[in-house]
């Protein structure tokens, strides 16, 4: 790009120089070589970072300060709309997407603002750059955690009624449906002790039920192959599926309200009987971790040694149903082949639990190593 090029989107207002500025910068990522200046451009004529500019010459590497007022920023989820609607490949979509949202914390105010705008309107290419976001900074990193907990306050919070965009968007946007699942599971009924466990809102628990209930396979979701620039890495794949199992489990703790847990129960079962994956695959491939799946054994050791400490029986009625749920999800993944890590360990770690439950005897029977 010539300076010549640079001043004559210096000289256009804001937000048509983002607008000029975005089919700059998608051909400048797509010539590997000049990503540097695409940064410069992406920070400079799209989010108008100020940086200090030592001698005139090279932006400095400070952190940039955001300079775009809400005004700015509602023109600039617009031209962003606009921008991924149209028809193109879908690795270069998801390059820039990463490009203008993989490394500054000062951009998530319009991220979230586009991600909920998008989510709204069902645009779908920008939801699945979205979704591929997400997958590779982690879905449970903290900028899809914040974006996570930005869709739930927006379309559950301050909402009476789920709407029917969020109701539809496993159609629209399968891959970032499974990796809002993966963070929000993240947010919610997770911790060590039942003082940490806040049970997610009943709307967002009754929409993720629906999700799961009407397409077992959209867990897997995920584990489509990403659509990333040639030599980028995909990074690994984290499933909703442990952090729903979490739900199931860890929700007769807290609450007598079980009946969509049950429907969600269910359905994931039902996920895993469909998520059986080739012989051939590898073992770090599959659905779930069975790290994951000890990090629940953590929080019920927990719970029941403080009903221990109060003198109550560890024999209460929800506590059991508890294991047998654990031991029924469990079962099925190892059944299944959904599970991979450490099997003889999470035994182990079953086994340690006070409070003996028969189900859950015989499933450890069943999958010890003698």
């Amino acid at each position: 790009m010539t300076n010549q090029e640079r001043n004559m989107l210096r000289k256009s207002e804001f937000p048509d120089m983002a607008r000029d500025a975005l089919p700059i910068i998608e051909n400048l990522i797509i010539n590997r070589n000049k990503h540097d200046m695409a940064m410069d451009l992406i920070a400079e004529f799209v989010f108008r970072e100020r940086r200090d500019e030592p001698r005139g010459a090279q932006f400095s590497k400070q952190t940039p300060q955001p300079r775009l007022t809400s005004i700015e920023e509602f023109q600039l989820v617009l031209v962003l709309c606009e921008f991924f609607s149209r028809p193109g490949p879908d690795a270069t979509r998801n390059a820039v997407f990463l490009s203008l949202f993989g490394g500054s914390n000062a951009r998530t105010s319009v991220l979230n603002k586009l991600i909920s705008t998008a989510v709204s309107g069902s645009i779908a290419p920008l939801l699945c750059a979205a979704g591929t976001w997400m997958q590779q900074l982690g879905c449970t990193s903290p900028a899809s955690l914040e974006l996570a907990q930005c869709i739930v306050r927006d379309f559950v919070i301050f909402s009476k009624n789920s709407s029917e965009q969020l109701k539809s968007l496993p159609l629209v946007a399968p891959r970032f449906a499974a990796n809002l699942m993966t963070a929000v599971t993240d947010l919610y009924l997770n911790g060590t002790a039942k003082s940490q466990l806040n049970p997610p809102p009943d709307l967002l628990l009754d929409v993720i039920t629906d999700w799961v209930s009407e397409n077992p396979s959209l867990c897997l979701a995920s584990q489509q192959q990403l659509a990333l620039p040639t030599g980028a890495i995909a990074m690994p794949v984290i499933t909703p599926l442990a952090g729903l199992i979490r739900w199931c489990v860890l929700s007769l703790l807290v609450t007598d309200n079980q009946e969509l847990y049950s429907k969600l129960h269910l359905a994931v079962l039902q996920s895993l009987l469909e998520a059986t994956p080739p012989v051939t695959i590898p073992p770090t491939l599959q659905p779930i971790n069975a790290q994951h799946l000890m990090l629940i054994v953590n929080t019920i050791q927990a719970e029941m040694e403080c009903l221990t400490q109060r003198g109550q029986s560890l024999e209460e009625e929800n506590l059991q149903s508890c294991l047998e749920r654990f031991a029924q999800a469990v079962q099925v993944g190892l059944t299944s082949r959904c599970v991979f890590g450490n099997i003889t360990q999470l035994m182990f770690r079953l086994e340690a639990l006070p409070g003996k439950n028969k189900l859950l005897q015989i499933v450890i029977n069943a999958n010890k190593i003698s």
